[in-house]
């Protein structure tokens, strides 16, 4: 009696919220549902309400478990103590085949990727021309990666954390887990599949009544400076660009992926990733070509829920014949990223500035249910101007480090050597002479940002101090996590302490 009347409630709360994002004239109007039947656990069920976990699992091991060409492994168990399922699917053969891995419901109350990578399984296994993908390609699906979020229809863990804000600090249990499996798979293409909240606060300045976001989908691209110039356009122009004109010929509209402020009375979009703890750039990290989408769907509960699970599958199954397409050129993007990262010797980008640009967006009136558009300024972090530039050091050395430094670089597939004997390394110490602690708590700490200056110096290291030599294939993710100023490392996120005035533990060893 007690579920059934959870299940009412929920179902309740779900048309309330709907009711506010999208009204049925709009949904009417520009989200109808495509002519597809879909089999998934949520879409399967006649009633307005998501598939429980135990749903998603039976139906999993239904549909999935025991096929042909499928396996299904339980890499870990979720705060809350449930199983945390990867799909793999492959065939045997002596070819090595591109490796790709998809993952959806990273934030708990984005339900479209559960179905549409799930939808996306099935055609694989039961559809003749879907599943000869396979012949060319080995895939993981992680189809819901924050379990215990989904079960609470959560954007956060059940640790209160966002998993798409801890891929370098891995505060939370989960994160360790999903990064585990994904480095151990080690793929060269890598997608996680998102949902967007289309009506905000911040949109309520437009017409009488506020608007929403017109766009079925919307692409993240990566932009950090430290990938190489191949994985970024990769990402662009093969996998996004290829994915929009399927988009186009379903009718579904598309746009890049933002965010909005209010800056002195302004609308301001922040649009791109740069940040190491988004897996837009974290999977590019590990010299992947990465793929980052979101729908617009949360706060929707089951309003519009086939079209966007369906923009899910489109797009997804769009990457994965871009994949097969271009399986040449991205062999070798892939491996000339690894050799980059390993014999690189080029200046390292530590800060980059994003470039301001206008860019004319498509909202939908919500009393009108007419398009709007706005001319807005846009932070693009796509196109990215070089602050603060390094030279390459060799490696790096932690001054008696600290168990949570080592396991966080371990976790990340880096090799941490002890020093065995003292010795004396030509070498380069931050020194601290500026530091700034956030005066808010966010995601459990208070964010430090700081400034150095390098004093160079023969200086003498031994027992309880790590060597991180740059010369192997992850040597990005040391980069980003050791030197100081960059957003989301060691320092950024209080897992080094510093202090200003006082030289860091963490030293470059110079060529």
């Amino acid at each position: 009696m007690r579920n059934r009347f959870l299940i009412i409630l929920s179902a309740v709360l779900y048309c309330f919220v709907a009711a506010g994002q999208q009204s049925s004239v709009i949904t009417e109007k520009y989200f109808s549902d495509p002519p597809v039947s879909f089999a998934t656990p949520s879409l399967s069920i006649d009633e307005d309400r998501l598939a429980t976990y135990d749903e998603v699992m039976t139906w999993i091991s239904r549909n999935i478990s025991g096929k042909p060409g499928a396996e299904v492994r339980i890499i870990g168990q979720s705060e809350r103590g449930l199983d945390i399922p990867v799909i793999y699917l492959q065939r045997p053969g002596q070819d090595p085949k591109l490796r790709i891995w998809m993952q959806g419901v990273l934030h708990g109350n984005e339900p479209s990727g559960v179905e549409g990578l799930l939808h996306l399984a099935m055609q694989l296994l039961n559809d003749k021309e879907t599943s000869m993908l396979l012949d060319h390609l080995s895939i993981a699906i992680l189809p819901i990666a924050n379990i215990d979020g989904y079960v609470a229809n959560t954007r956060a863990s059940a640790r209160g954390l966002d998993l798409n804000r801890d891929q370098t600090k891995f505060a939370d249990p989960v994160s360790v887990i999903i990064k585990r499996a994904f480095m151990e798979w080690n793929p060269d293409v890598a997608a996680d599949f998102h949902e967007y909240t289309p009506a905000r606060r911040d949109y309520s300045v437009f017409g009488n009544k506020g608007a929403t976001i017109s766009y079925d989908v919307k692409f993240v691209a990566p932009g950090s400076l430290i990938l190489t110039e191949g994985q970024r356009r990769a990402s662009y122009y093969i996998l996004q660009k290829e994915a929009e004109k399927v988009l186009d010929e379903y009718g579904y509209t598309h746009f890049f992926y933002f965010t909005s402020s209010m800056v002195d009375g302004e609308m301001v979009l922040s649009s791109g990733a740069n940040s190491p703890h988004s897996s837009a750039t974290s999977y590019a990290l590990s010299n992947a070509v990465s793929f980052f989408v979101e729908t617009r769907g949360i706060g929707l509960g089951r309003t519009s829920l086939a079209r966007r699970a369906h923009g899910v599958f489109l797009t997804a199954l769009s990457m994965l014949e871009s994949s097969v397409r271009h399986e040449e050129e991205i062999r070798e993007i892939v491996e000339t990223a690894k050799m980059e990262a390993i014999n690189g010797s080029d200046d390292i980008v530590v800060v980059a500035e994003p470039a301001e640009e206008y860019y004319d967006v498509t909202f939908i009136d919500l009393e009108t249910a007419e398009h709007i558009v706005k001319r807005l300024k846009t932070r693009d972090e796509s196109v990215l101007t070089p602050v603060l530039v390094r030279s390459r050091p060799k490696g790096y050395i932690i001054e008696a480090a600290t168990e949570r430094e080592l396991s966080i670089l371990r976790i990340l597939g880096l090799e941490v050597v002890p020093l065995k004997r003292s010795k004396r390394y030509l070498a380069e110490s931050y020194m601290i002479v500026e530091q700034t602690n956030a005066r808010t708590v966010w995601e459990g700490i208070t964010r430090v940002t700081v400034k150095t200056d390098l004093v160079r110096s023969r200086k003498r290291f031994g027992k309880g101090d790590y060597y991180i030599d740059l010369a192997q294939e992850n040597s990005r993710y040391a980069v980003v996590l050791l030197e100081p100023e960059s957003e989301n490392g060691f320092v950024n996120y209080e897992v080094t302490e510093s202090k200003a005035g006082q030289p860091l533990r963490i030293h470059r060893v110079v060529k």
